[in-house]
């Protein structure tokens, strides 16, 4: 019994005079958001290759032409990056795969002084198989993005049909 009074008052003691170290610490995070204005794009031209014949090709429309497909950016917050990507299809189909025209050689532009005159646009964009990507400052001033290529074989075309097909332009801030 003493032996164990000794222990029991041996580990109150330890007790009384230890400390247990605890780590503490606290940061914080704060969250923050910028808003810019909402803008709006919308289509302006179509890219229009006209009437050809099958043995007509290349045909090439540059983005800098004055028949290039283009579309219009307004309201961005000026002195704010927009990024473009830009997705090409591979072929002007009139429904009919077996008939589709061969689609390629693709181009962009822009310009940002509100001027929608392709001759004027400045190219842009590193061309990645279909995509092209690109970027620029936005302006007070509307935006226009050109987009050109070149049907590089209609010999598949059917006299007659209408070919075509989709070119998306996404635009987004930086």
């Amino acid at each position: 019994m003493k032996v164990l009074k000794q222990t029991l008052t041996l580990f109150a003691l330890l007790g009384v005079f230890s400390t247990t170290a605890f780590a503490q610490g606290s940061a914080t995070v704060n969250a923050s958001a910028t808003v810019q204005s909402a803008f709006t794009v919308n289509q302006f031209a179509d890219l229009l290759f006209g009437t050809i014949t099958t043995s007509q090709t290349p045909i090439t429309i540059a983005a800098t032409d004055a028949g290039a497909g283009a579309v219009q950016i307004s309201g961005a917050s000026a002195g704010v990056d927009l990024g473009v990507t830009i997705d090409f299809p591979s072929t002007l189909t009139d429904g009919t795969p077996a008939n589709d025209l061969t689609f390629g050689s693709y181009t962009a532009a822009y310009t940002t002084d509100g001027s929608s005159d392709a001759t004027s646009a400045a190219g842009f964009g590193t061309l990645n198989s279909q995509t092209i990507t690109g970027s620029f400052q936005a302006t007070a001033n509307d935006i226009y993005v050109f987009v050109g290529g070149a049907i590089t074989d209609a010999s598949n075309g059917v006299a007659g049909n209408t070919y075509q097909n989709t070119i998306t332009v996404q635009v987004d801030y930086n």
